[in-house]
């Protein structure tokens, strides 16, 4: 295991559409009040996020889980189309972060979780 998932106390994610015409739509979303969850056996976090580009009162909410198997990452996330695939995320740790990538044709994923 690369770090502890009980070690993150907060998650942010930024998603990031690239156009053509070079005018990215950015859309940001940060963890609600709500705790992280970790599961029992430590391999997997779930938790809530809120878009915070959206009105206060629309009730945006995705939740995602991060799971570790063998030391590689994946996310499973109401976000996506198929909310129950895992999608596989590349690793990043910095002294106060952790920091989840995935990218695509045309869009970037941006997951960070910031150490307790």
């Amino acid at each position: 295991m690369l770090f502890d998932l009980h070690d993150i106390e907060y998650f942010s994610m930024t998603y990031v559409f690239t156009q053509d015409d070079d005018d990215d739509i950015v859309c940001e979303y940060e963890q609600t009040n709500a705790a992280t969850q970790v599961a029992a056996d430590g391999l997997s976090v779930t938790f809530t996020l809120k878009n915070i580009d959206t009105r206060e009162d629309n009730e945006d909410y995705i939740t995602s889980l991060i799971k570790e198997a063998d030391d590689e990452y994946y996310l499973k996330s109401t976000y996506f189309e198929d909310e129950e695939e895992l999608y596989p995320l590349n690793v990043e740790i910095f002294d106060e972060e952790v920091r989840f990538t995935s990218a695509g044709e045309g869009e970037a994923l941006y997951l960070s979780g910031f150490f307790a």
